[in-house]
Parts: C-alpha cells; sequence; structure tokens
C-alpha cells in the first residue's frame, strides 16, 4: 500500500482517450501541523485516539505495547533538534507542488469512478513523520507522508531504501502510485504461466493507468526516470530482439520471470542500463499496439484472460525511437 506526486504538462502532452470522467470531489486534510503543535506525549496521544487511521495504519500502533510508547516515540521525534529541516523541506515541496498533485489525483479518480462506479473518492491526508512511513492507502483513505517525497535535494532521505527505488520517492512519482493501488486488482489476469502472459498482467495495468492519467508521461506511471525511459525507447529492438534470441518468453521459472518482471537496478541479461521489470514495459507496449490494432474498450481489454492469443493479434513490432 505505497504511492506518489505529479509535474504539470501541456495539453499537447496528453494521449488521447474517449474517457470523459467528472474531476472527483477532492479535499487534502494537512495534518502535519496538527502533529507539530504536540506539547507534551498526552497531547500526541490525543491527537493520535483523533485520526485512528494515522495510528492504527501509518504508525502501526499495535506493534507497540502501549499507545503511550507509541505517542513517546513521535513526540521524541517532533522535539528533534533537526526536525525542522525536514519539517520545513517537505512543506515547501508540497506547498509547491500541491496544486498539480490536486488537479492529477481529482482527473484520475474522476476517471476511474466514470469507468468503475464502484470505486468511490478516498478522503486524502498529509504527514510529516519523520520519515516513519511514506503512504498508507485504502479504498476509504489515502495518507501521504510528504517528508518521504522531496526529492534528491532534501537534506535528509530514507537510509533503508535501495538507490534504483530510492530515486521514485519525489512528488511526481506519488499519484501514478496511489491509482496503481486502485486499479491492480480489476484487471482479469492471463491463464498462461508464462513471463509472457505475466507481462501483459503488467501491461494492462499500465494501459489503464495511461488512460486514466492523460497527461502522465509514460515514465512517470511506470516508475522510471526520464533518461531510462529515453535509453529504453532507443534501445527497444535490443531489448526484444534479447528476450526471443533467450526463449524467455514462454519461460515458466519463477526464477527467470522475476529477472525481468521483478524489482532489481538493472536487468544485466539484456544489458547494463537496462532498467528493471523492464518486462512489464514490453507488456505494456504489447498492450499498446493490441489496443491500436483492434479499437477495444478499456473495460474489454481488461477482461481479457487469454494473453497468448492478445499477443498474436497485437502485431507488436518495436522499432527504436
Amino acid at each position: 500500500m505505497m504511492v506518489l506526486f505529479l509535474g504539470s504538462c501541456t495539453s499537447t502532452d496528453c494521449r488521447e482517450t474517449n474517457i470523459e470522467g467528472q474531476k472527483a470531489d477532492l479535499t487534502v486534510e494537512r495534518k502535519e501541523s496538527q502533529l507539530f503543535k504536540a506539547g507534551s506525549v498526552e497531547e500526541v496521544t490525543g491527537f493520535l485516539n483523533h485520526h485512528p487511521t494515522l495510528r492504527d495504519h501509518f504508525f502501526y500502533a499495535s506493534e507497540y505495547p502501549d499507545i503511550s510508547v507509541l505517542s513517546s516515540r513521535i513526540f521524541k521525534v517532533i522535539q528533534d533538534e533537526y526536525i525542522d529541516t525536514l519539517y520545513r523541506e517537505a512543506i515547501e515541496q508540497f506547498d509547491a507542488s500541491a496544486q498539480s498533485f490536486e488537479d492529477r489525483l481529482e482527473t484520475a479518480l474522476g476517471n476511474l469512478n466514470s469507468q468503475f462506479p464502484q470505486i468511490g473518492v478516498p478522503k486524502v491526508q498529509t504527514i510529516v513523520s519523520g520519515l516513519y512511513n511514506d503512504l498508507y492507502i485504502s479504498d476509504s483513505i489515502i495518507v501521504v507522508g510528504i517528508d518521504y517525497f522531496v526529492g534528491d535535494g532534501a537534506t535528509f532521505r530514507p537510509n533503508d531504501i535501495p538507490a534504483y527505488i530510492l530515486k521514485r520517492y519525489n512528488h511526481d512519482y506519488v499519484v501514478p502510485s496511489i491509482m496503481k493501488f486502485f486499479i491492480q486488482d480489476i484487471p482479469q489476469y492471463g491463464v498462461e504461466n508464462t513471463l509472457l502472459s505475466e507481462m501483459i498482467d503488467f501491461g494492462k495495468i499500465y494501459y489503464a493507468l495511461g488512460v486514466l492519467m492523460p497527461c502522465v508521461p509514460d515514465h512517470q506511471i511506470i516508475g522510471f526516470t526520464a533518461d531510462e525511459m529515453s535509453e529504453v525507447k532507443a534501445n527497444q529492438e535490443v531489448i526484444w530482439a534479447s528476450l526471443i534470441e533467450n526463449e524467455a518468453l514462454y519461460e515458466t521459472s519463477e526464477f527467470i520471470k522475476t529477472k525481468f518482471l521483478g524489482e532489481r537496478p538493472n536487468v544485466y541479461e539484456i544489458g547494463e542500463k537496462c532498467p528493471g521489470r523492464i518486462g512489464a514495459w514490453v507488456g505494456w507496449e504489447i498492450v499498446k499496439a493490441y489496443v491500436e490494432s483492434t479499437g477495444i474498450s478499456l473495460r474489454e481489454l481488461l477482461e481479457i484472460t487469454n494473453h497468448h492469443q492478445l499477443f498474436a493479434e497485437s502485431g507488436y513490432k518495436p522499432q527504436n525511437l
């Protein structure tokens, strides 16, 4: 249950889409100032008890023997001499991107609700936790730990996250991560137990995200950097040839599938600059080709379970850009 934000774009950057959903009515509740006004452990406890989702799911109260122990830890954090820098940078970064964050999330949630009315609009809260947690997402509430997403210029950054994942912890990636949570369980999975089928599983998710967020760049949707995306597009023929030559597409080995779909700094089997999860990107490209070839609707696409047939009908032929 984790997540992201985004930057502005002009209309010429947006994908064409047939979805015309109304923007969701969204209010972002800023909770960090309330927490940091606490002058005692007891006041922190009062804050937590007034916000049970933050208490139980963001700060994991059940992991502590008593709420007072958690409150003492949080109070110690907000009294730390270095917390002012973390707090200030988090507030400044979020304030600078808040309008973009709200606009993108309102558009994406509105589009999602127009296609899948059973999915409602959750409440959104922000918090500064001293890098305690990044995100909590459920059907009813989204909590963003904004101190996690200051970006490369932050004085303090999480030290327990690998560098190749940490690069996604900036404001541009928050909304795509949130939306992935809401869309990931909607598509039907492929019936085949192959790398190709699971590539298309991911491809359907990313295609749906692209439709729901037409003005968000591809690299932010999939979690690449802009440079990584440029490299991938410039070498997609090599990437595809490597998958074919290594007879990887119809592999059923979980070990092999993880090489191309799992979190890794690079897929060294293809090249030193090839980013991890490259198979998911190829799956996305296959799905794009299939939709372009067939004109199928988003809802129909997500119902498909024969992924080998989808691939055969896609006419996918990568060309370097």
